[in-house]
């Protein structure tokens, strides 16, 4: 009689694949660096990571402050002031990506604080498979980045303004030497007429008296 064969899940290198627990994805979250949180299909919020909780405390929040159970589409769409543009586009996005109109919805933004410029780089998507409908929003501090790109955007207009100064020195430069060559020629014209009305004359008269 042949052996049945072995239908338990393995890789190529026979490492059986983890059973993600609720605890493990807590985990795994938790140690990430973005700031996450979890939506159901009318962005209310179901669980963030440590990064998100963390982020807000540093924002004044208390921190036995639960964000659980609070809608987060009625925070950006009540947001007001500088902010409230911003706010309503991730609003429409996260709505977006939840209705299934999109798959993914990238968008950054700024979130300048007393202690200097930063930015952020939202991103949300829709978790497949069967159930409820489930919505992954994370937001990544990209600050470094920005400043790179508007050090390096600063460098090139500094560089275009250097070329367009030293094409209009260059410009200059063509001119003057134009001039100067106009002003060679009638110098030499001058000299060449004073030879001819002057000198000439003085000296056909010394060869007259020799």
């Amino acid at each position: 009689m042949k052996n049945k064969k072995n239908t338990h899940t393995r890789n190529t290198r026979g490492v059986e694949p983890l059973s993600f627990s609720d605890e493990l994805a807590r985990t795994v979250i938790n140690s990430l660096s973005a700031h996450i949180a979890i939506l159901d299909e009318n962005g209310v919020i179901l669980e963030t990571n440590k990064a998100w909780r963390t982020y807000a405390i540093s924002n004044g929040m208390p921190e036995t402050y639960d964000h659980r159970g609070v809608n987060y589409l009625d925070i950006c769409e009540a947001t007001s002031g500088s902010d409230a543009e911003d706010a309503g586009n991730v609003a429409r996005g996260v709505r977006a990506v939840i209705s299934g109109e999109l798959e993914e919805f990238l968008y950054d933004y700024p979130c300048h604080s007393d202690d200097g410029p930063h930015w952020y780089y939202m991103r949300t998507i829709r978790m497949k498979g069967p159930g409820p409908i489930r919505v992954v929003v994370s937001h990544e501090e990209i600050t470094a980045l920005k400043l790179a790109e508007e050090a390096l955007k600063k460098s090139q207009e500094e560089l275009f303004e250097q070329k367009q100064n030293l094409e209009e020195a260059n410009i200059a430069l063509k001119v003057l030497l134009k001039q100067r060559e106009v002003d060679k020629q009638e110098l030499e014209k001058k000299v060449l007429t004073n030879v001819k009305d002057l000198v000439l004359p003085y000296v056909e008269k010394l060869k007259k008296k020799v």
